[in-house]
């Protein structure tokens, strides 16, 4: 009897941290680091900040090796786990790109999720850049975004994607952004390339707003700055 009571608190507590997102952050995925060890990830600095300020249009502009692309899929696929009917998407500025995107971050922190977890959610689909879960949320990543309706979509290194490849950068703007209906969410996220182009201009704008003061709307990027001089790894003795 005292067993199955201990058994059953224990149960009810892990079940009350799964329904906390920064522990199930914190706690339920591994990460290859830029060494290629596998670590757990937690939340740095910079990550924790976007996720307190995040809006449901988010403009990032940011140092490297802050840890934004890995957070931003990380997050959607936790979303996706404990979300039903969740259609999750990533478009990265090359093949190669997207490649590495799903089988390190995405499959991998799928991977290794604990096995009672992966039991309860299995992926009905965990290849060719798209994974799909039982619970028919799937998180895709490629080069573009042309078919289906999104609640989450991350654009990385747009900056990239506006100075090599402009017809691409409108295609995001005109096709991938309009997947994404009002109240959902967006993550465009690059570092600085330059003082024009598509990205230049959206940053410019959020920052506009910001300066502003008045309330964003669900249609308004919200501005997010991540320098490298915050960022301790930055810094010698």
């Amino acid at each position: 009897m005292g067993q199955a009571l201990d058994y059953r608190a224990q149960a009810d507590a892990l079940k009350a941290k799964l329904g906390d997102q920064r522990w199930r952050l914190n706690n339920l995925y591994w990460i290859t680091d830029e060494r290629g060890q596998k670590i757990k990830f937690r939340l740095n600095q910079a990550q924790e900040q976007l996720l307190d300020s995040m809006w449901y249009l988010n403009v990032i502009l940011k140092a490297r090796q802050l840890g934004m692309t890995t957070f931003i899929q990380v997050f959607m696929l936790d979303r996706c786990l404990f979300n039903s009917n969740v259609r999750a998407g990533v478009i990265a500025h090359n093949k190669d790109d997207a490649a590495v995107f799903f089988r390190d971050k995405v499959k991998f922190a799928y991977d290794n999720l604990p096995e009672w977890l992966k039991s309860a959610l299995p992926a009905i689909k965990n290849d060719a850049g798209e994974l799909l879960l039982k619970n028919n949320s799937s998180l895709r990543i490629g080069t573009s975004m042309r078919s289906g309706t999104l609640q989450y979509l991350h654009v990385s290194e747009y900056g990239k994607i506006c100075r090599k490849y402009p017809e691409k950068a409108r295609e995001i703007r005109t096709g991938a952004f309009n997947a994404v209906h009002p109240g959902q969410f967006i993550f465009v996220e690059s570092t600085a390339e330059g003082r024009d182009g598509g990205f230049y201009e959206m940053t410019k704008q959020a920052r506009a707003l910001l300066a502003g003061g008045k309330p964003l709307t669900n249609m308004d990027f919200k501005f997010h700055f991540f320098p490298w001089w915050q960022d301790a790894r930055y810094q010698r003795d």
